[in-house]
């Protein structure tokens, strides 16, 4: 007996996963640095996936800044599996957006396979969605995984504190210019930063995957809850068109 909620069934939506999964795993990059003569050559920070033919792509900010911090900007790459065998690509910052945590970067090339971005705004608390990352990077090989789960929550980036002792600079910052985050109920690990949230569907993307820059806002010294966050794919698109206007 095939299992159906309304008129879609189980196996329909496995189904629809399963293609969505295959079609957008050659998009999905690691981002970090490479070069020959350091040791480990290649250096993992997060994810990120490509948004257009000509190699534009997105990834965290707190991703980029790392890899600026440790003064290696300039040995800026993105990595793509390819049968366990990752293929290398060198790449540029374009564009950051501080307060969303978003950063555009420019893959040398042409040609890419790419994600279609979706529309945020119309996303709404209960739907499915799919992340799809590099957790813990390279300690599981380059290998894109797939976690499933809902829009648990959608609300402010940051929430009032009781103690004024443990308000911070960006939460203060945050308190005067909110903006909304989804909440999701399945894990984005350490690496995923910079990933994709899409609808499993179609594969469009309605987020960009984001915990270490959130949980600074949401979260605190007293609470720590391990739930995940991602950007609504809506700011990207601003930073996309703040680029033409330039």
């Amino acid at each position: 007996m095939l299992l159906t909620i309304g008129n879609v069934s189980a196996h329909g939506r496995d189904t629809h996963l399963v293609e969505t999964i295959n079609r957008i795993k050659p998009s999905i990059i690691a981002v970090g640095t490479y070069h020959p003569l350091s040791r480990p050559a290649v250096k993992f920070y997060g994810t990120g996936f490509v948004i257009s033919r000509n190699g534009f792509a997105i990834t965290a900010e707190h991703v980029i800044s790392a890899i600026a911090r440790n003064g290696e900007m300039g040995n800026l790459y993105a990595f793509f599996p390819d049968t366990g065998n990752s293929i290398k690509v060198s790449a540029k910052l374009i564009s950051k957006n501080i307060k969303y945590d978003l950063s555009i970067i420019k893959l040398k090339g042409s040609g890419f396979d790419y994600l279609k971005l979706g529309d945020s705004s119309s996303v709404k608390e209960g739907q499915s969605i799919a992340l799809c990352g590099y957790p813990y990077g390279p300690v599981f090989g380059l290998h894109p995984t797939t976690h499933t789960g809902i829009i648990s929550n959608i609300s402010p980036m940051v929430v009032p504190v009781q103690n004024m002792s443990l308000l911070s600079n960006r939460m203060i910052k945050a308190l005067t210019d909110p903006y909304y985050i989804f909440q999701i109920d399945c894990t984005a690990f350490p690496g995923n930063s910079g990933g994709p949230l899409v609808l499993p569907e179609t594969g469009e993307v309605i987020g960009v995957l984001n915990s270490a820059f959130i949980k600074i806002t949401k979260e605190n010294k007293q609470i720590s809850t391990g739930i995940s966050y991602a950007i609504p794919i809506n700011y990207v698109r601003e930073l996309i068109e703040s680029i033409k206007k330039k």
